[in-house]
């Protein structure tokens, strides 16, 4: 396993609450969420044909599909890889527009690159790619999975899966990397290093890392084995810089990460977790997830076949838990 798993962890793994409700158009893969400023409502983006989106009044729904960010896909041009096929997508608001990171990549290789959007509404037609973010490529780690945060009012982009997992570089504007070096935050030295899908945030007096652990999908009724599917861990920081420690205080860059979210009922693999803020639920974890039903019934994985999730953190002795709505 990731490391020891306190007991107060231990106790809600075996109980998880249900997850909240959801209307509407449900799908998602590797969601990314965000409200827009001008009116309050809900996007939410996901790894597809030129990035789907998807709007709402609220985290609950109604979603309705709105098509895709960039149908005619990335100017980034990598051998093998379709242009459309866009994952991972991650979302902010900053200088007055939306800052759209996503990755064009070949599934089980390190031949991916990075690439950004700007739009000033976030609506099918508005976005403009810019291509690359110049983020160099390096045996060390796979440039896919990228997460945008602002610390002590700088840019860092935290990214990475497998090999080194997952890494942390500061950005000189939100288009360009620049010449800054990348520097590992999280690792584990098990599983073949399956850490992916990082997510940093701030809360009270400090960074928590979020992360996804395990086999990504290819779920059928006989893969993969009881335990090894994705996983949400957690690990937190003073500075969000790095030194990030579990709840046992174990380096995350020595195979540290406390349990925050495992399948439980028909939540089968929950990973790409992100977090926004809600003025009536307060912090909101979203993620995805593979119905179990699904799962037990085929024999074929199909992406089309996740969900969208959503649970309200809770807070004890300055580690999140996932509560009942």
């Amino acid at each position: 396993m990731f490391g020891l798993i306190p007991l107060l962890f231990t106790a809600l793994a075996s109980a998880y609450p249900n997850r909240g409700p959801c209307t509407g158009d449900c799908w998602a893969h590797d969601p990314a969420m965000i409200q827009r400023v001008s009116d309050g409502k809900y996007y939410r983006f996901s790894t597809g044909t030129g990035v789907s989106i998807h709007s709402s009044p609220s985290v609950k729904g109604p979603w309705t599909d709105l098509g895709s960010a960039l149908p005619d896909g990335s100017k980034i041009t990598l051998d093998g890889v379709d242009s459309k096929n866009i994952w991972a997508p991650d979302v902010h608001y900053q200088n007055d527009q939306y800052y759209m990171y996503y990755v064009l990549s070949q599934i089980g290789t390190q031949n991916s690159q990075i690439g950004v959007a700007t739009s000033k509404t976030m609506d099918p037609g508005s976005w403009t790619d810019h291509g690359s973010v110049g983020l160099p490529a390096n045996d060390n780690y796979n440039r896919i999975d990228p997460a945008w945060i602002s610390i002590g009012g700088k840019n860092y982009m935290n990214f990475g899966s497998f090999w080194g997992d997952i890494f942390q570089v500061q950005m000189d504007t939100p288009l360009q990397v620049g010449g800054a070096t990348p520097y590992q935050i999280s690792w584990n030295a098990t599983l073949n290093h399956r850490e992916e899908g990082s997510y940093e945030f701030k809360h009270g007096d400090y960074y928590y890392l979020l992360y996804s652990a395990g086999i990504a999908g290819k779920y059928t009724k006989t893969f993969p084995a009881e335990g090894a599917e994705y996983h949400i861990r957690v690990c937190r920081s003073k500075t969000g810089l790095g030194d990030f420690v579990d709840a046992d205080g174990k380096s995350c860059k020595e195979t540290g990460g406390t349990m925050l979210l495992a399948s439980h009922g028909q939540v089968f693999g929950p990973g790409g977790p992100g977090v926004v803020n809600d003025k009536d639920l307060g912090v909101v974890m979203y993620y995805h997830y593979y119905p179990l039903a699904t799962k037990q019934s085929t024999d074929v994985s199909d992406n089309a076949n996740y969900r969208y999730a959503w649970n309200v953190l809770g807070w004890k002795d300055g580690w999140p838990f996932v509560k009942a709505t």
